[in-house]
Parts: C-alpha cells; structure tokens; sequence
C-alpha cells in the first residue's frame, strides 16, 4: 500500500456538527409516506412471488439473510470493541421504519437488497464530534480494528461452512463429497418439462439422448451448443435416445418455455439425473473435518475464477458474453458444487462462484436460484454456500471499499507504529487512496450494470 501517513492527534479532528435528535427509544412513530413505502415494499414482495412463485422470495430472503449476517459479523465485533455503532438497517434507500436501543438505531428501509452497519470514524477523513472521537473505529486498537473489518467475511465463511456440515450430514451429497466429480456421462433425463418440444416429441423420463443432429452428446453438457436457438425464434433437430436399450431418432422442436417453477428456459426442455450422483450421508463427526477439506477446496475454485476473471483473456472472454449477449445462450442444471458458475456474483453487496465461465449478477442468482428450487434444497443450499464463499472472498480483496481494504490498512498502520517507534496512533492519509478508490467503485458499478444487462439479455437457462 502506498500513501502518506501523519500522526493523529484526536483534539485536532474538525468538530462537526451535533448530529440531529435520533428516533425515540420504543420506535419512530411511522409517518404517511413510511406508510406508503411500506405498501410498495410488500407489493414488490407480491409481486415477485407471483411472477417467480415461493421460491424467488426464498432466494430474496436467502441474499438478504447472507448479507444481514455478515454485517452482523462487523456489528458484533464493533460492540465488544467498544466502538460506537449509530445505525444498523436491512435494506437501503428511504426509511420505512426505526427503532433506538441505547446509542444504536435499528431499522428497516425500501429496498431489500442487503444490510448495513455504521461504525463512526472509520478513516481521518470522517468528521467525528470530539467527545465521540474515543470510540470511533480509528482511535481503537490494531486487532479490535483488524478483527472488526474481518469478521464480516469470517460470519460468511462460517455460514458457508455451516450449510456444508448439513449437506454432508443431514441431506447427503454424492459420494458424501461436494468437491468430488460427478461423472456427467453417466446419465438419463429426469424431467420432462411440459409444453416443449421434448415432451412433443415422447421423451420420457430414464431416456438417454446419445446425440443430436448427427452429432454425439457424451456429457450432458454437451446439449447446451447443440440446442442453442441463436437468433432464431425456434428452429427443429433430430434427437437420438435410447430407451430400454432400443435406439430412436425423433424432431425435437427448440423454443423457450417456462419451467414448472415459473423460470423461464431454453431450449429442448429436459434436466439430468446423473446415475453418479446417489446421496451418501457422513457421520456427523467426521463431516467436520471434511467441511473443513470442503470449505478450502471451495476456496480455491472461487479464488482461481476470480483470478481468472481478472487476468487478459478473463476480460476479454466477459467483454464478448457483454458484446454477444443476444446471440449466446447459457444453460446451467440444477446447483451443485460442480456445475455452478466459477464466477463472483457481480453485485455491491454480494459475491459467488459458478461452472459456467461468466459472471453472474443478482439477477442471475434468481435464475438460477428460483429455476433450482425444483430440484430440491439441496440445490438452493449448495447455491447459498457459493454465496457465503463467494461473499467472503470479494469482501477480502485488498483495496478499498471492500473490508480487506480496510483490513490492509489496519496493518500498514500498525507496521509503521513499530517501523518509527513513535507512541500513539497513525493514520494512513486516506485521502490519498480515494482516487483509485474512485476507480474501483466505478468498476464495480460497471460490472453490475453490464452483468444485469448479460442476465437479462442472455438468461441463464435452467432445464
């Protein structure tokens, strides 16, 4: 980290301004237009069940329940660190409703979208009312403010390595592994979807299609090339299946759909059940350990898309799914350790992993997530363990706003306390870095914005 420090002196911060009245201990007394926030919030709600069903607001509830606890990982560590918290919201945007309990106010706002914590005084640029200054974030000591900063990530690893002990435990997972292989050429349809063509055409549950067009299909992901519509409104392929050892050859027509679960999908109409994948529970006992060798396999494989998105051909292979949106389409099965996208969840609030080589975005993880819930909650738990992960990586990266960013400087801090031996605190002039924390912010808006568009543009299919 590069930038120039002084040595801080607290009574020569600016004073601010005595901050307004807070809510009364008890509640706010909701007002006309909190009221009607409240309505929008909860026809939003309706909304999004009737046109996703159940599970879209499970997969909402899910995101938002990630994102609360992970700012509750920082609220808690702020506490016992005997910092001032001033706020602590689910949701963002207008206020909806409030509540002060001691020093803290808590609250709901408009949009669902994640929570968020305010601890006073995070850099020596934030103008803190002298008598405050003792407890603001920057006058604690190294490890309250390094623990503070990473318990956030730490709650989502936790959370992660948590739904992996019930996975291998309590659901079951094939091979009682999440990391193992499934083989993907050891498999038969396992669903029909209504009103596509595969269901047009006879194709029945058990049924093997060995290729299409003349052209053979080993993995099931192998299908997803050979049925792409393109630009094309539908258009009709020759399938070859086996059923009970008999091989035929029927017209498949392609077109979209809807899946049962209320998903839009694309385009032959069938999900997979792989023959390798029969659920092995483990002992609860020696499923610890294993989270632990799950957790960091999990690790790595986030880690290595994220590096990956990151180096030249990364961004030049995001840059053509941008660019082509409209022409390529992408299929995912149901979620699983294997067949997930690699990628971060390109969101502020939200980071995961996925097989696909692209990024996903909130509403990509609705796709996916609401499309998955009929394959059982072992899908939407696999998919919320990504999540976790995926949360807790991003969050670490080393640069501002993210909390690893916060996290290094702490440490920079702290290495030039004992490098010029001078009692007190240093400040890292923050000042300095908030142009290339002007860069990041942007980018990250840019990657929200173009995955939004990839994921409305170019749907992930599920089926």
């Amino acid at each position: 980290m590069t930038a120039t420090d002084r040595h801080a002196d607290p009574s020569a911060e600016p004073t601010a301004h005595p901050a307004p009245p807070g809510p009364r201990p008890g509640g706010d007394q909701m007002t006309p237009s909190q009221w009607g926030r409240l309505v929008i919030l909860v026809a939003l709600l309706v909304f999004l069940v009737a046109t996703t069903g159940i599970w879209g607001l499970v997969v909402l509830l899910g995101i938002v329940g990630c994102v609360f606890l992970h700012e509750l990982g920082h609220y808690v560590a702020a506490k016992r660190a005997g910092m001032l918290v001033t706020e602590f919201f689910l949701g963002f945007g207008p206020r909806i409703w409030s509540f002060t309990r001691g020093e803290t106010t808590y609250g709901l706002k408009l949009i669902p979208a994640g929570a968020y914590v305010r601890i006073i005084g995070m850099s020596n640029l934030e103008e803190v009312p002298p008598a405050d200054e003792g407890r603001a974030f920057r006058q604690a000591k190294f490890s309250s403010r390094f623990s503070t900063v990473v318990a956030g990530p730490a709650m989502n690893f936790l959370i992660a390595f948590v739904l992996i002990w019930i996975l291998l435990a309590v659901v079951g997972a094939p091979h009682g592994s999440l990391s193992q292989q499934v083989d993907k050429k050891k498999w038969v349809i396992d669903e029909v979807f209504p009103g596509t063509g595969a269901q047009a055409a006879g194709l029945r549950k058990g049924d093997r299609v060995t290729a299409v067009d003349g052209h053979k299909v080993a993995a099931f992901d192998d299908l997803s090339p050979l049925v792409a519509l393109g630009d094309k409104a539908s258009r009709t392929v020759s399938v070859t299946y086996v059923r009970q050892g008999v091989t035929r050859v029927v017209p498949v027509k392609l077109h979209p759909y809807y899946a049962a679960s209320g998903q839009g999908a694309c385009c032959v109409g069938i999900s997979p059940y792989f023959l390798d994948s029969k659920r092995e529970r483990v002992n609860p006992i020696v499923a610890v350990p294993r989270s632990v060798y799950e957790m960091g396999a999990l690790l790595n494989k986030t880690g290595g898309g994220l590096v990956h998105f990151l180096s030249a051909s990364g961004l030049r292979g995001y840059t053509h799914q941008v660019t082509h949106a409209q022409g390529d389409r992408t299929t995912v099965t149901q979620p699983t350790a294997t067949t997930l996208p690699n990628r971060p969840v390109a969101a502020p609030t939200a980071d995961t992993s996925a097989g696909n080589d692209r990024l996903i975005s909130l509403v990509g993880i609705f796709q996916i997530g609401t499309g998955a819930a009929s394959n059982g909650a072992s899908a939407l738990l696999v998919l919320f363990v990504l999540v976790n992960i995926s949360l807790g990586v991003v969050n670490m990266l080393p640069l501002l706003p993210f909390d690893g960013g916060h996290a290094m400087i702490a440490v920079y801090e702290k290495v030039q306390e004992r490098r010029r031996h001078v009692a007190g605190r240093y400040f890292a002039d923050i000042g300095r870095l908030m142009p290339l924390t002007y860069v990041v912010v942007a980018i990250l808006v840019g990657i929200f914005v173009t995955t939004t568009y990839l994921d409305i543009a170019n749907p992930l299919k599920v089926g």
